[in-house]
């Protein structure tokens, strides 16, 4: 693509030494190739690309674009915010497909997004339309799986040189609707720009304190979504929507079960393992809603996702049929089939509210003992993780510490912070660090009637 076409996406504050002529990428990753390419110096939280900008020239950048003047002589283009540039950058160099699709819809909150996502997915399938999704777990078009490159990460939302690249798949096969999980750091960190049909706020609690550093840091990220959005969708029962609505720019409705909303779930009816029922009231009317996921948090998921598809004109008949066949979300209350007298499940839960909910669900039809086994990520909130323990203790009859994702922290630090929480607690625990041998003796002392719960590790 052509030097000056795309730096005319920019609010350049000076350039020099910039020669036009055609380039083959951009990148903002220093460890990767960057002959013939635009390189774009981000400043990081433990490293800043700035201080590499000459050696990035020496090995065949055109130019670097910069947020301060390099010392050296060498082609450069400066402005404000290289985060910024980075995205609209890309944007145009895969000619904007994040405008091509019909309907786009971003979904941000601490639980739910990814449940929520499937059950749009599964509603505008059922309506005939092509989707590609952008989440936690995977990245599809339909049913089909996008293969990534061995250096590219799965993140929840994907940094913005993979995800501009997804996009331009997508578009290329045709896909109508994006739907695309938007995680606080992805806000923060300025990674999408992406003109959203339809916003959706599911919840926020306690998570990701460790970059935030605050609640209200936290909910701020989330609010950026909606300045991209036409329509705001917010989750009434939740204390951050009203302040998050008094924020956003969109046109914004609500949903809810406990206080008044345009989209309202009443006669909420719980099946045990079999899943939930309600009537759904809207401006389009009424309609039974009958899922096959157990827990309250799924009549919050499937409402959020059936209010979403009804915002954009969908009909409600297709979207009760397509919520009447949905499945469980892999590592979402996700049941293991085995052929044994007790009942073991896995669940991505790894907040204290997700750990709670979560409990509170498998407690409902669990006819004698529930075993909760979970751990703490490394290099996260830290002050989740004895809160975690109060959940656990609180709604188990055992508990089973061990390790999850350590990262650079030693796993029996994270446990020593889990077990501050168990003090003073009298339900029975036992704390084996490596998962595997934990999974084993949940397995092995497990009786008639109980149920496991595998935390934590949702895939």
């Amino acid at each position: 693509m052509n030097v000056s076409a795309l730096l005319s996406e920019l609010h350049i504050i000076e350039q020099k030494g910039i020669e036009d002529g055609e380039i083959i990428g951009i990148c903002s990753d220093s460890r990767k190739p960057v002959k013939g390419h635009l390189f774009v110096a981000i400043r990081g939280e433990r490293f800043d690309a700035h201080t590499l900008c000459k050696e990035m020239i020496e090995q065949g950048a055109v130019a670097v674009v910069v947020e301060q003047k390099p010392q050296e002589e060498i082609p450069y283009v400066l402005v404000a915010d290289t985060r910024e540039a980075n995205t609209r950058l890309l944007a145009a160099y895969y000619g904007h497909p994040e405008k091509s699709f019909r309907y786009t819809i971003g979904l941000t909150g601490t639980n739910g997004k990814t449940s929520t996502s499937y059950m749009l997915r599964n509603i505008f399938r059922k309506a005939g339309y092509k989707v590609g999704l952008i989440g936690t777990m995977q990245y599809l078009i339909d049913d089909a799986e996008i293969q990534l490159d061995a250096a590219d990460a799965v993140l929840t939302t994907p940094d913005s040189e993979l995800l501009y690249r997804m996009f331009s798949h997508m578009r290329d096969a045709g896909v109508d609707v994006l739907i695309m999980e938007v995680s606080s750091h992805a806000l923060s960190l300025r990674k999408v720009n992406v003109p959203f049909n339809l916003g959706i706020f599911t919840n926020l609690t306690q998570d990701h304190l460790d970059f935030h550093h605050t609640m209200e840091g936290y909910r701020q990220e989330k609010t950026k979504l909606f300045s991209m959005c036409q329509i705001g969708l917010f989750n009434s029962d939740d204390d951050s929507s009203a302040i998050m609505m008094a924020q956003s720019p969109a046109k914004n409705h609500t949903y809810g079960v406990k206080t008044e909303a345009e989209y309202a779930a009443s006669d909420v009816t719980f099946h045990g393992s079999m899943g939930i029922a309600y009537t759904l009231k809207s401006p389009e009317g009424k309609t039974e809603i009958v899922l096959p996921i157990p827990g309250a948090f799924s009549v919050y998921n499937s409402l959020a996702a059936a209010s979403g598809a009804l915002v954009l004109g969908l009909d409600k008949d297709v979207v009760a049929e397509a919520l009447g066949e949905m499945e469980s979300v892999r590592g979402r209350i996700d049941r293991v089939e085995i052929d044994e007298p007790y009942a073991v499940f896995i669940d991505f839960a790894h907040t204290p509210d997700a750990l709670e909910n979560i409990l509170q669900t498998l407690r409902g039809f669990t006819q004698n003992r529930l075993i909760t086994l979970f751990g703490c990520g490394g290099d996260r909130d830290k002050t989740k993780r004895p809160k975690m323990a109060e959940s656990a203790a609180n709604l188990s009859d055992f508990v089973i510490i061990t390790s999850d994702n350590a990262r650079t922290e030693e796993k029996e630090a994270i446990i020593a912070d889990i077990l501050v929480g168990l003090k003073g607690k009298n339900t029975p625990h036992a704390v084996i660090v490596d998962r595997t041998q934990a999974i084993q003796y949940a397995l092995h002392m497990a009786q008639p009637g109980d149920v496991i719960l595998l935390a934590g590790k949702g895939h």
